[in-house]
């Protein structure tokens, strides 16, 4: 046995890597591409309301599905520009059932409902037939 403890030649216990669990209430983060044109209209509606660009469209995500039902087929481009929506275990169930039901991803469903969204936000009214 030499005088330095660091010299022995005893195996060390090694500690096991420690396992975190997940959050019940963890949010689902989905990345929505928007036009230029839509997103200055978000960054506006955000800093009137003093909110982040995050919380403004996962609000209005989350009050649009609460309200409607139906929502019009919109185009989907991949784009620039990305506004996130951070969407809670209800939320992200009911895109979920949308995009199975339009038979497209989650981020496609959950711009479509953010699109319709956001045109109502901004006075819009559609009309059949044109």
């Amino acid at each position: 046995m030499n005088l330095n403890p660091m010299l022995n030649q005893t195996k060390r216990k090694q500690s096991q890597p420690s396992v975190r669990k997940k959050r019940s209430d963890s949010k689902v983060d989905i990345r929505i591409p928007i036009k230029p044109k839509d997103r200055e209209f978000v960054l506006y509606a955000a800093r009137n309301r003093r909110e982040s660009i995050t919380s403004y469209a996962t609000g209005i995500v989350k009050a649009h599905l609460d309200r409607r039902r139906d929502f019009p087929q919109q185009v989907y481009e991949p784009s620039d520009f990305i506004v996130h929506v951070k969407a809670t275990p209800k939320m992200y169930e009911a895109i979920v059932v949308y995009s199975i039901k339009w038979n497209c991803s989650i981020r496609e469903a959950t711009h479509r409902i953010f699109s319709d969204a956001l045109f109502r936000e901004q006075g819009g009214v559609y009309v059949e037939g044109i």
